[in-house]
């Protein structure tokens, strides 16, 4: 075969395979989960109160608003209600653009509610219960849930943004809602006269679309085997909340990809599985990280297990490494004469065949390995469970690097800044230790070896393993920082896994090679 059609062969292996690993990362978040999530950055202006707390808010300086048909419920309406519309609004004016006024915001959080309102009516009826819009009341979230504003506005608030109609292909996408509901108070405007420039512009909504979109785009923790409130969601520190994620199954997950119904869902259910089970005694935080130990351990152990033949060629490989140098030092003009690298591949296939060993069973071993480390990836990049709760202030799906390189967290002890430092050093160091204790073992072996010449093709070979070696290390690394701080758990655990592996086999070669040098004499 001529090496362009080889490599062009390779080529097309690597970005097939590289096609259906991305099947890996695909996001299990339903177009309902998107728009509960999109809901607690943008819930709107307007902050409701009892009506008995009516002069004590105006003695405060606040505007009240009625909410119409509804005794119960009065409002206030700002901007600094919601730092991310606040946000959009002083992007949308340093771009320029036509910001619309407080009232239209006003009018679409009632427009909003009412939306809520009758859903929750209609479920209510469907229940057997009998509740009017008139019944509604402002009650905090700890007080009672029955007939609440903001209890409602949790369970309900995506449809703002999504309702599903399986009859109707237009509605049944995300902004379908929204786009209705801004049409709807645009006509309203033209027909009272209050003004189309209380409305958005075309422009505007592109813009304020596309920072929601953006800033929900990020977020794929949506792995849960039952419907629940998971996460931790919100434009800032003081409205941050859990939102409404609804459980997936297998079938789901063969519709997200292969590898997600395969090995990504199976893992994800085992964290939610092992979390459920454990929360209860260890709480949140602590169950995540039991969960994702236990989790290391069964996937590396079913790895080891899949690779073990692999592995024992490679550390029977690392035992007679005191033999291939031998080999090298007797033809130390390999790299340049043609008869000494054809001699030297002979007498080492035959130390190989002899030995049963494979050279290339690492690269097997890596290609094994490294779907299911993607996998792993996904899985915990999507768990829901691990998207809630924080193990000594850090959340498990941020990553490291957003912890760390977010400057208000330093002076914020329960944000987890420490934590994050303390996991990446930790797990840095497993890693380093982890992949260069095996060329330590073989150099402190080949220091026994007595040199019979320099050999350039030994060196040679040796410098391309330390250089794989070391960017493998540092992308690791790397990785570990940028993903989700459960990734840095697992490469931590991994890695300690890796070194006490390491050990054990060679003790077992060294032994098995003593035994064969006492039995040979």
């Amino acid at each position: 075969m001529k090496k362009g059609t080889k490599l062009g062969l390779g080529a097309f292996a690597f970005l097939a395979g590289a096609l259906v690993l991305t099947g890996c990362t695909n996001s299990f978040c339903s177009k309902d989960d998107r728009a509960h999530i999109m809901y607690a950055f943008d819930f709107g202006v307007s902050e409701y109160h009892e009506a008995s707390e009516e002069q004590s808010l105006i003695d405060r300086g606040y505007k009240i608003y009625d909410v119409p048909g509804n005794n119960n419920i009065i409002f206030t309406a700002s901007f600094e209600n919601c730092s991310f519309l606040q946000s959009v609004v002083k992007g949308a004016n340093d771009s320029k653009l036509a910001v619309p006024s407080l009232e239209y915001y006003i009018e679409f959080d009632l427009k909003v509610l009412t939306l809520v309102a009758d859903r929750y009516i209609a479920d209510q009826q469907a229940a057997g219960k009998t509740v009017t819009f008139a019944d509604l009341t402002a009650k905090d979230l700890n007080g009672d849930p029955a007939n609440d504003v903001y209890g409602l506005l949790d369970e309900y608030g995506h449809l703002k943004f999504y309702e599903e109609d399986k009859n109707d292909s237009v509605r049944n996408v995300i902004w379908a809602t929204w786009n209705e509901i801004n049409n709807e108070i645009r006509m309203e405007s033209d027909v009272n006269g209050v003004g189309i420039d209380n409305c958005p512009t075309s422009d505007y909504v592109t813009y304020y679309q596309s920072n929601l979109s953006n800033k929900v785009g990020g977020y794929r923790s949506c792995l849960a085997v039952s419907n629940g409130h998971y996460g931790h969601y919100g434009p800032d520190k003081e409205h941050m909340t859990k939102v409404v994620i609804s459980g997936k199954d297998w079938g789901y997950a063969w519709g997200v990809g292969p590898l997600s119904g395969l090995l990504v869902f199976p893992i994800g259910w085992s964290l939610d599985a092992l979390t459920s089970g454990m929360m209860g005694g260890l709480g949140d935080g602590w169950a995540q990280l039991m969960a994702i130990f236990i989790v290391t351990l069964v996937v590396r152990g079913i790895m080891l297990a899949a690779t073990f033949k692999q592995t024992s060629a490679s550390t029977r490989m690392q035992t007679l490494q005191p033999e291939i140098a031998k080999i090298q030092s007797k033809y130390p003009n390999a790299n340049t004469n043609r008869y000494e690298k054809q001699r030297m591949a002979e007498e080492m296939s035959r130390l190989y065949k002899k030995n049963k060993i494979n050279p290339l069973s690492s690269l097997l071993i890596m290609f094994i390995q490294f779907p299911i480390f993607i996998c792993v990836w996904g899985a915990m990049q999507g768990s829901a469970y691990l998207s809630t709760g924080a193990f000594l202030g850090l959340h498990l799906s941020d990553s490291i690097s957003s912890v760390l390189t977010n400057w208000s967290n330093w002076s914020d002890p329960s944000s987890g800044v420490w934590t994050a430092l303390t996991l990446f050093l930790l797990m840095s160091a497993a890693q380093v230790v982890a992949m260069l204790l095996p060329q330590w073992i073989a150099k402190k072996k080949q220091k026994k070896v007595q040199k019979l010449g320099r050999n350039p093709a030994q060196k040679a070979q040796s410098n391309k393993m330390k250089w794989f070696t070391y960017i493998m290390m540092i992308f690791i690394i790397i990785m570990g920082f940028s993903l989700a701080s459960a990734m840095g758990v697992y490469w931590f655990v991994g890695a300690l896994i890796s070194i006490g592996q390491t050990l054990i086999t060679n003790a077992v070669a060294n032994k098995r090679q003593s035994k064969n040098y006492i039995n040979h004499r």
